[in-house]
């Protein structure tokens, strides 16, 4: 857990607490994260509960912005091995990136996936996925990524998946 600073360009950014962790190690935080996400998921775009959550939540790495008095959650994330069947190796997946209402337009999404990324690296990963919302391809564009195939619809939702190389 750290206190964020100014940096990497994002001196605009109000200061928060960041946690990476496991759902093991750390219930509680997991448990603020998933609030955050069903509050955003659910509750705004109406996915149904049963679909937000999953068994790879078990095994995810998760991000949790926190602000530093309140410790109200602010924005989450989460990052799986994902084995496709055209790659021998296992390629990073990112899901669940969520920022509360009141918060986004902050760019801590933006803050948030940098963080992920740099985990992703430091893992080794060739290559990283996520499978965006039609309306935050601009968002993940900006960061990197390219949109691969056809539109799906999870939850009921327009998807692209997108995938960034980094070796």
């Amino acid at each position: 857990m750290r206190n964020h600073t100014s940096d990497e360009g994002l001196a605009d950014l109000p200061s928060f607490v960041i946690r990476r962790f496991y759902r093991a190690e750390s219930p509680a935080d997991f448990e603020l994260a998933r609030a955050l996400r069903v509050e955003v998921f659910v509750q705004e775009q109406a996915v149904p509960l049963e679909e937000e959550q999953d068994e790879a939540d078990d095994q995810a790495v998760h991000w949790l912005f926190l602000h530093p008095e309140t410790q109200e959650a602010l924005a989450t994330g989460r990052m799986i091995a994902y084995q496709e069947v055209c790659y021998a190796r296992p390629v990073a997946k990112i899901g669940r990136v969520a920022v509360k209402r009141n918060q986004r337009g902050q760019r801590l999404g933006e803050k948030l996936m940098g963080e992920i990324m740099a985990t992703v690296d430091e893992q080794g990963y060739d290559q990283v996925i996520l499978d965006a919302q039609a309306r935050a391809l601009p968002f993940y564009a900006k960061l990197g990524f390219i949109q691969e195939g056809e539109a799906f619809l999870d939850a009921g939702i327009e998807h692209y998946r997108m995938r960034h190389i980094l070796r």
